[in-house]
């Protein structure tokens, strides 16, 4: 008897404080939506990277998104993600999928897919000059 009244004690208390924890928990965790709306995602060509002090100022082609965005040095991957905007700069460069805050810090940097367009050699060969009118 005495056993049956300490296993029911034991696990009442155990039940009373998996509900307080969690009631805690709930209350200091974010939502998930609100972090969503936080960040912007597009994908550009770089313009201009810039350095600065505390890491570069990163402008992109298009009239959608204009501005300066900023990559700090203290980022993560700060290297990998220099590098590739960078490769995104030059003139045979590829467009690159940016994740951004809505104050223009940079989060992610991701290379996009090549589209598969190659310039031809000739640029005689680009050229349709038509029929010559009689």
């Amino acid at each position: 008897m005495l056993s049956l009244i300490l296993i029911l004690f034991l696990t009442g208390d155990a039940q009373a404080q998996t509900a307080q924890k969690k009631l805690n928990t709930n209350i200091f965790e974010k939502d998930p939506a609100s972090e969503s709306d936080n960040s912007l995602s597009f994908s550009a060509k770089v313009k201009v990277v810039r350095e600065e002090s505390d890491g570069v100022e990163v402008f992109f082609e298009g009239e959608k998104n204009r501005g300066a965005f900023s990559l700090a040095r203290s980022s993560e991957h700060y290297g990998k993600f220099l590098k590739i905007l960078e490769d995104s700069r030059k003139v045979k460069g590829t467009p690159v999928s940016i994740t951004a805050t809505t104050d223009k810090r940079i989060k992610t940097v991701e290379k996009s897919k090549d589209t598969g367009y190659t310039p031809p050699s000739d640029p005689n060969k680009a050229w349709d000059f038509g029929k010559i009118p009689d």
